[in-house]
């Protein structure tokens, strides 16, 4: 079969990032995406250092609270904004659950083609900066679980909260996990980020900060993904352990403020 030329605009091809880190690291699903599209990887590898690691760490995160919340909600809906080529069905699914993956539409054609829709997932094309998309996914039964991996550091703070304002309207009492990333790395993009054309826009140097926004937002775990919570770190191997403790030991602070945060939202609406 003729690979895939995944045709994607500039912070659309930062997907392609977080899936050469997942293929690296053991998922089957995302070596075989790796291996159906035609782009050069190679950089990817070359430069994937720290980055690459940290891509794993906060897709385990993203997994932990996933399984958490379909083990209580096992027809839920788990919804993945800016979805790309996620593949979190595929390890987590538990054969009654709902998957809906939102993202531009150039992110969609290519999902689709690679990752085809079946009977409880549904690819919806749309802009987290409009609200088109939340009746499709209201679609789904409830509860709702919202996914923002790799998404919203892309975004000025204004369409961080309008993303985030229309899911607090439209899905009350849901929950919601995304990443934040402080100034200093925001500033300084590294990895395989210099070699595209995507800029990271968005530092939150504190994620209790957004629980100020008015969007009735409360925020129930956060953790650096330097620092894993236990569940996640118990399952790493013994050298990535090793290392993460060198990072903790002798990086300042303010160079690993990268953080995975989950958020429930106030049931009043």
């Amino acid at each position: 079969m003729a690979k895939r030329a995944p045709g994607l605009g500039a912070v659309q091809e930062t997907m392609l990032i977080t899936l050469h880190a997942r293929a690296r690291c053991g998922d089957e699903a995302a070596a075989r995406l790796v291996e159906a599209i035609d782009y050069d990887f190679a950089p990817m590898q070359r430069n994937a250092g720290a980055t690459e690691l940290f891509h794993v760490l906060r897709c385990a995160a993203l997994d932990e609270w996933t399984r958490q919340f379909l083990a209580e909600c096992p027809h839920g809906t788990v919804v993945e904004l800016g979805a790309g080529l996620s593949t979190r069905a595929d390890r987590l699914d538990n054969g009654t659950a709902h998957w809906c993956y939102v993202d531009l539409p150039d992110a969609t054609e290519l999902r689709r083609a690679l990752l085809p829709d079946g009977e409880r997932r549904r690819t919806i094309t749309g802009s987290v900066l409009e609200d088109g998309w939340a009746d499709a996914v209201a679609a789904d039964p409830g509860p709702y679980l919202f996914l923002a991996e790799g998404v919203l550091v892309y975004l000025e703070p204004a369409g961080v909260r309008r993303a985030l304002t229309t899911v607090a309207t439209r899905f009350p009492g849901c929950r919601v996990a995304l990443d934040t990333h402080g100034e200093w790395i925001v500033k300084r993009s590294r990895g395989p980020l210099t070699r595209m054309a995507a800029d990271l826009v968005w530092a939150c140097e504190d994620p209790k900060a957004l629980q100020d926004w008015d969007l009735g937002l409360t925020l129930r775990e956060s953790w650096p993904l330097s620092r894993p919570d236990w569940v996640v770190r118990r399952a790493l191997p013994r050298h990535t352990r090793l290392t993460l403790a060198a990072v903790n030991a002798f990086v300042p602070r303010r160079m690993t403020n990268s953080r995975v945060n989950l958020y429930s939202v106030d049931a009043t609406g």
